[in-house]
């Protein structure tokens, strides 16, 4: 059974600390190829970003990419309103998901429960005008040359997520009020779903003994905490 932290807000403080330091379904991608499902070569500089997290408290996140977020925040209740409504379903916020085991991690943006487990993973955007149009147009624009494995990368995180949250659905929503809604609903794909497993695993024996070895090389002068870009901009504008 998945561990819930239904107290931490996301984009806090408590939520990157937890998230820097796993691997997280927003990021699967970079550890297995979505389209051939073979390890990815990526997965040794997202590697490098965990450890860096587990022992100097660092965190990648740039500060224009949370504003963006924070900008999509601001409308996300009326997109949830709006998918309730179409769903006829009650979701409720959700700080972040790990696995039983606390190797990896998910940060749905809603969640539909049955009882104490989630039946429905929910993520649920307010993008800018171009990128709802990515979202509208994915598999034409995936289809021209040269071809993207965009739509793949899409369905690693909501499986990923499916996987970390042990849920049956995974709901992808995409709102502007200017726009037509996007509504992907994805069930579990069991056999995907055992290939990611199978290179999550591997990814995190190879992280443990990364790990090892970056300790064995020396001390290591951590800040104080992780803290959140817009904190970290505001240190660094305080100390110029």
């Amino acid at each position: 059974m998945p561990k819930i932290e239904w107290d931490i807000d996301q984009g806090s403080l408590d939520w990157y600390k937890l998230r820097a330091t796993v691997p997280t379904a927003s990021r699967f991608s970079d550890i297995i190829t979505p389209k051939q499902m073979k390890m990815s070569a990526s997965r040794k500089k997202y590697a490098c970003q965990i450890i860096a997290a587990r022992l100097l408290n660092w965190q990648a996140d740039s500060l224009e990419k949370i504003e963006h977020i924070a900008a999509g925040k601001e409308n996300e209740p009326l997109a949830v309103a709006q998918l309730e409504l179409i769903r006829e379903i009650e979701t409720r916020k959700v700080g972040f998901v790990r696995t039983n085991d606390l190797r990896f991690g998910a940060s749905p943006d809603r969640v539909m429960m049955n009882g104490d487990l989630i039946q429905i993973s929910i993520e649920c955007k307010c993008p800018t005008i171009p990128v709802q149009f990515e979202y509208l147009l994915a598999a034409e624009l995936a289809a021209m040359e040269p071809q993207s494995s965009d739509a793949e990368v899409y369905k690693c995180q909501r499986q990923g997520q499916l996987f970390v949250c042990e849920a049956d659905e995974a709901i992808f929503y995409s709102y502007n009020e200017r726009m037509p809604a996007v509504y992907v609903r994805d069930h579990r794909d069991e056999a995907f779903i055992k290939k990611l497993t199978a290179a999550l695993e591997q990814f995190s024996d190879e992280l443990d003994a990364l790990e090892e070895r970056a300790l064995s090389l020396g001390a290591y002068q951590a800040f104080a905490e992780i803290l959140p870009p817009a904190e970290v901009e505001e240190a660094a504008n305080l100390a110029a």
